[in-house]
């Protein structure tokens, strides 16, 4: 048996406790192994069992990514579907209640243009605005009114001798005024 001396063998010593050290840390093992195939390819190790195994978990592992990743495309594309079809049913609801309600296409038409520029969703609320921007012009005099020329006559001092019938006093101070004005200058 050949001799080796003091120096020799604490180098030896010190790799063995080197070696021994890596072996027991997962990480580090896994790297030695990778250096002794490395170094001797045709000796068997840990190496030569591990890497079929783990090229199957990465591709079960991509699998289930690629599964996964295609569910939630998937469920968001349906989520959105549904909440367009949500919108679109109330969209018509709300056009159903104005055209129950009793307004022309032109005023849904309308109606819908101040929502779109406004971001307004719902026609109820569209509708109460566009009355609020738009209202609706003041009736029409009753036929049974006529003009109506003596409403508020019993407040004006001018019209009360017409309303209670005294023809020739009101005359009276309605040519008294028109004179009045003529030679003031006032009429013409």
């Amino acid at each position: 048996m050949p001799e080796i001396d003091e120096n020799q063998l604490a180098g030896y010593r010190q790799v063995a406790e080197f070696v021994q050290k890596g072996m027991a840390n997962p990480k580090l093992r896994r790297q030695l192994m990778e250096i002794q195939k490395e170094l001797y390819p045709n000796l068997p190790n840990e190496v030569d069992v591990a890497n079929p195994v783990l090229e199957r978990v990465d591709a079960l592992a991509k699998l289930i990514e690629d599964d996964k990743k295609e569910r939630q495309e998937r469920d968001a594309k349906l989520a959105e579907e549904n909440q367009k079809s949500t919108w679109e049913r109330q969209w018509l609801t709300g056009r159903k209640k104005l055209t129950d309600s009793g307004v022309n296409p032109e005023g849904i038409e309308a109606v819908e243009k101040l929502m779109t520029e406004r971001s307004i969703a719902d026609h109820e609320a569209g509708w109460a605005l566009f009355e609020r921007l738009n209202p609706p012009p003041p009736p029409p005099m009753s036929g049974s009114s006529r003009f109506n020329w003596f409403e508020g006559a019993d407040k004006q001092p001018d019209l009360q001798q017409l309303f209670n019938q005294d023809y020739d006093g009101f005359l009276g101070k309605a040519i008294d005024s028109a004179r009045r004005d003529f030679k003031s200058g006032g009429a013409g």
